[in-house]
C-alpha cells in the first residue's frame, strides 16, 4: 500500500494549494492582530504604572506639606510664593522624575470637619488624559 502512495505522482491541485493558503492566512492574520493588541495594552499599562508611582511620591509630599501654606483651590503650578510646595514637582507642574507627567492638586474644605483639608491629586500625561487619581486629608492647625 505504501508503494501505491509513493508511486502516485499527481501532486496537489491549484485549488487545494489556494485553499490551504487562504486557511493559513486567516489563522496568521488573527495571530498577528493579537500581537498588536498586546503591544498597545502594554504601553497603556506601563503609562499607568509610572503615573501610579509618581502619584505615590506626590502624595507623600502633600501629606508632609504644612497646612499653613495650603491655599484652597485647584493648583497646576507649584513651588512659588502663595502656591503649595511639593519637592517632587517642578514649578510648571511636571514631575522632576519624569517630565511627561503632570500633577494637578485640588485643596478643599472638608464638609464634616473644620480641622481637615481634602487634597485630591491627579496625574495626567501631556495630552491631558488622567492616568492616576487619589486623595488624602491634611490636618489644619487649630489656631488658624
Amino acid at each position: 500500500m505504501l508503494k501505491k502512495i509513493l508511486k502516485n505522482n499527481h501532486g496537489a491541485s491549484l485549488v487545494e494549494i489556494l485553499g490551504a493558503l487562504v486557511i493559513l492566512s486567516i489563522i496568521l492574520i488573527g495571530f498577528f492582530s493579537m500581537f498588536t493588541q498586546v503591544g498597545s495594552m502594554q504601553n497603556i499599562t506601563e503609562e499607568e504604572v509610572v503615573a501610579t508611582n509618581l502619584i505615590k511620591v506626590a502624595l507623600e509630599d502633600v501629606q508632609s506639606m504644612e497646612s499653613s501654606a495650603s491655599t484652597l483651590g485647584t493648583h497646576e503650578e507649584f513651588n512659588a510664593s502663595g502656591l503649595p510646595t511639593i519637592p517632587s514637582v517642578q514649578q510648571s507642574g511636571a514631575f522632576v522624575a519624569n517630565e511627561n507627567y503632570f500633577l494637578m492638586l485640588t485643596l478643599s474644605d472638608e464638609e464634616h470637619s473644620q480641622h481637615l483639608l481634602k487634597a485630591t491629586l491627579q496625574v495626567m500625561n501631556k495630552e491631558g488624559r488622567k492616568l492616576a487619581h487619589t486623595y488624602t486629608y491634611i490636618e489644619v492647625d487649630q489656631d488658624e
